[in-house]
């Protein structure tokens, strides 16, 4: 595998960002509205040590991997990094951004993001501004870059999935050159994206949940008609009301479809944000929950995320739920079993 490693700041031709349509339109949007301690001291020292770990928000968890199992020097420090890998007789990349507070040998969580169709992984940096959840909260975030702007998630979207490119096989090849170069908790991998992103990371529930131990799909739909994960999988959606582009009904089925799939039962929790909400299934199989975030009156922007990049033919914007904020918290309560 072959990689190179360009750090540096963001690209400056912002105005590419309205010609290619960040959120995942092909332009008229038919493409995807039609494809739906110190462990030395005494024992009641670490006791107390984990006691407080475990009351920590982002706590690490008790069997993470040791500081032995990561990369003993890796050639990535804090801030944003483009990389390179041959994979599958094409060269492919990802950008990446590590936090400030990133600590070689100490496990962190990674959280890959996708763009939509017509898109690429700096502007979706840029339009879900998750950076900031990552350096708040000390985990590592992978934007890919999808094939001729696309993912192959089934039936949807673009050349990706006209060709049939193993999306799968790439994302799991770009968990891998990552976690060469960091020092990455295989227990805390997560997925998400917007638009062709969100149904990619729909995909990678299905397909890769020995991997990602949980998703959180915006604006996107399920393009499989054959879903079948190794285990219950925690999902959480996230859909604006008013998206012209992939239908509300596509993102609130998908949801459904992972109730129905991890056997969920009767248990709705219901929480408010003005005239938008969150509900989540709490009794499903292996203690896993599926959650949908309904942004009430928003197009097809990222709950949240950037305003000003949340174009007029994308619709209505919303931040009245955060979705960078919604998603983590809902991660750090799902680590690989």
């Amino acid at each position: 595998m072959r990689a190179t490693t360009v750090s540096g700041g963001w690209p400056v031709r912002l105005v590419a960002l309205v010609l290619c349509g960040c959120g995942g339109s092909s332009g008229t949007g038919d493409d995807e509205a039609d494809a739906r301690g110190d462990v030395a001291g005494e024992a009641e020292a670490a006791g107390e040590a984990e006691a407080a770990e475990e009351d920590a928000p982002d706590a690490v968890p008790p069997d993470a991997p040791e500081a032995g199992a990561c990369p003993v020097a890796g050639d990535l420090g804090a801030g944003n990094h483009e990389l390179r890998l041959e994979w599958g007789g094409r060269d492919r990349s990802y950008r990446l951004h590590v936090p400030p507070g990133y600590a070689p040998g100490a496990p962190a969580p990674l959280v890959v993001n996708l763009h939509g169709l017509s898109s690429n992984a700096w502007q979706e940096e840029l339009f879900t501004e998750m950076d900031d959840a990552a350096d708040a909260h000390g985990f590592v975030v992978m934007y890919p870059e999808g094939y001729l702007n696309s993912w192959n998630a089934g039936l949807c979207c673009g050349t990706a999935a006209t060709m049939g490119i193993d999306d799968v096989g790439f994302l799991r090849a770009a968990v891998a050159h990552v976690s060469e170069r960091l020092c990455i908790d295989p227990r805390r991998i997560y997925a998400t994206g917007m638009s062709n992103g969100g149904y990619m990371s729909h995909r990678l529930a299905c397909e890769a949940a020995d991997l990602f131990a949980a998703a959180a799909p915006v604006s996107g739909g399920m393009g499989l008609t054959d879903c079948a994960p190794v285990r219950p999988m925690p999902v959480l959606a996230f859909h604006g009301t008013a998206d012209a582009i992939v239908r509300y009904d596509l993102g609130h089925a998908a949801y459904l479809g992972w109730a129905a799939r991890n056997g969920c039962g009767d248990t709705l929790t219901r929480t408010t944000y003005g005239a938008s909400f969150c509900e989540t299934y709490t009794d499903c199989d292996g203690g896993v929950e599926v959650g949908f975030c309904s942004l009430d009156g928003m197009g097809h922007c990222w709950p949240g995320g950037s305003r000003t990049l949340c174009l007029p033919y994308l619709g209505a914007y919303s931040d009245e739920i955060d979705a960078n904020e919604t998603m983590w918290e809902f991660f750090l309560r799902h680590p690989m079993p």
